[in-house]
Parts: C-alpha cells; structure tokens; sequence
C-alpha cells in the first residue's frame, strides 16, 4: 500500500495543474491512486511556486526581472469504486503576487476544478489460480488506462482585470492517458511511467482583461501531451523517497483557425518527494520541484521551483481482510 501512496504523491507533483503560471489555473491530470485496498483518501495541498523566467520562442532562457510568486491550497479527495474503477476530484484555492511596477500586484480566487478518474486493468502482485492452487503473480505490472475532465471554475483572461486575478484557463479540457508501474524490488523500488494526451476546447471570447471587444474572436490551445517518469523507494514503516523527471510538449494554438507561429510550448521539470508515515492511514510529503534556469530546457512556457506538502488520509477497504 504505502508504494502506491507514494506514487500517488508523484502524480499531484508532476500533473499537469501543477505547471501553473500567473496566466493559468489548473488543469486536466492523474489525481490521486488507491492501492487495491484502499476504499479512499483526502488530501490536503499546500504549495509555493516562484518563477524565475521564461523560455522564449527559441528555447532561449530569460531571467525574471521581478518577483512572481503563486500559492496554492488544493483540496482533492479519492474514491474506489470497484476492484478495477476508481475517481478522484480536486479544488485549489489560488493566490498570485507579483512586484511588476504600476502593475497590480496581488489576486486570489477559486482555480479549475478538476475530475480525474482510471481503470485499472492489471494489479501488481495478485493471487491467481494455478492447477486449482492460490499463487501469486509475479509477472504482470500495474497497468491503467487513465482520463480525466477540467471545468473552467476560475476566473480567466476574459474577464480577470489584471494578471494576477488569473486563477483558471477558461475552457474545458479532457485527458486519456495510461500508467505503468513495475517493482524492481518488491515492497522496496519500484518504477512508474505515465502518458497522457490532453484536448482542449475552443473557446469564444467577447471581452478580454474585461474589455469588451468590438468584434468576438474564437482560440483554441493545442493539444498537449505529458509524461513522467518516477523512481520510488521505501526505506522502512516510516520513510519513503522519490524521485521524477516530467514535462510537457503543446503544439501552436489556434486564433479564428489560423495557426498561432512559433507557439508551441515545452518544458522539463524534476521532483524530488520525502513522505514520512506518522501512523498507518496517515502520510506527510514535503517535496521540491525545479527547472533548470537554462537554454533548451523549455520554451515557450515559465520556468520556476515550486515546494509543497501534501497531508494525505487513508481509509483502507474495511470488508477486506
């Protein structure tokens, strides 16, 4: 159980919605797993994103001239509905700052909410039947199909006021992805990889920074493709470590249907997560996501560390033995 927890902690770090930017809040992701006994979980997030700039459109690094900082309180919960079907939703509440003179500097609000759910077609280390035998299988690895369903909940460009106000994309937004997990050594290292190919909807805009535009206009971001590769250990009862490359690649969007040139977006981020396990249900996970502050490493998109914790509960299957 407490491998899965950890990875679990992974996919709130390395989610999409956790690649946030003073212009955008939230977004379609791998919220929350349950191990095969487990009946649910709650999360509680707290996280601290400070960029320190920006790829341009030619992979170059460009260093912020001022601070921008964004915090985040997310609420998620998971829930497992058979052996094979399991859901999760998030909620974050989001904070923005900014140093940009004669600009305003500070907003807050509700972000996108998020439902996120998979199928899981294999588990890792089932009891089968062999010759009319119980053994267990050592072959198969963790394997599920994953999707997932963002709601422009937060407040977007169209009407924000100012660019700190952002708190959400303002379109709609749908995932499908797969998860693979592989022990190396069982109850001790394990290896995940997750993919998924996210869509997002056009979306028609009659105001922009709340200025009502003299004639509406229609814009749609390109299709977005994540990926995250994770090594976990657990040490003992009480400390796990893990560790994680991801990022993201976006083709151009669109404007009234004409390709937006030199668009497209990118970026690698690393995640290095401690979870320490005060009793059985419950998990505490401080960790530190970077960028390197380099040419090539993005582009088009913000580069910042970010630190979080993450307080999660868990309520195993109580019909199970």
């Amino acid at each position: 159980m407490k491998i899965k927890i950890l990875t679990l902690i992974i996919f709130f770090l390395c989610a999409d919605n956790l690649f946030p930017c003073n212009s955008c809040g939230g977004g379609t992701s791998d919220l929350a797993i349950l191990s095969l006994d487990g009946r649910a979980l709650f999360n509680l997030g707290f996280s601290y994103d400070h960029y320190n700039g920006v790829w341009d459109k030619d992979g170059l690094w460009r260093s912020n001239q001022y601070t921008q900082t964004q915090y985040k309180i997310s609420l998620s919960a998971a829930y497992r509905i058979s052996t094979h079907l399991q859901f999760a939703v998030s909620l974050p509440f989001i904070y923005n700052y900014s140093s940009i003179p004669r600009l305003k500097n500070s907003g807050a609000g509700i972000g996108d909410f998020i439902i996120g759910g998979r199928y899981e077609f294999f588990h890792e280390f089932q009891v089968s039947k062999k010759g009319g035998k119980p053994r267990i299988d050592r072959t198969l690895p963790y394997l599920a199909l994953t999707f997932g369903l963002t709601l422009p909940t937060g407040k977007s460009e169209e009407t924000a006021e100012n660019d700190v106000d952002i708190t959400g994309k303002g379109y709609y937004t749908t995932s499908l992805g797969i998860s693979l997990t592989k022990s190396i050594i069982r109850s001790r290292l394990q290896l995940t990889t997750d993919f998924n190919w996210q869509h997002s909807f056009e979306k028609n805009y009659k105001s922009y920074f709340g200025v009502p535009l003299s004639s509406d206009f229609r814009k749609c971001p390109g299709d977005k493709f994540n990926y995250s590769v994770s090594m976990n250990y657990i040490f003992n009862s009480w400390h796990a470590l893990a560790v994680s490359a991801s990022g993201f690649a976006q083709s151009n969007y669109t404007i009234n249907d004409v390709s937006g040139q030199n668009s497209a977006e990118r970026t690698t981020n690393f995640v290095l997560a401690y979870t320490y396990y005060p009793s059985i249900p419950f998990r505490i996970t401080p960790s530190i996501k970077w960028t390197f502050p380099t040419d090539n490493f993005g582009k088009n998109a913000p580069g910042s560390t970010t630190f979080n914790l993450n307080l999660t509960y868990y309520f195993s299957d109580l019909n199970k033995n």
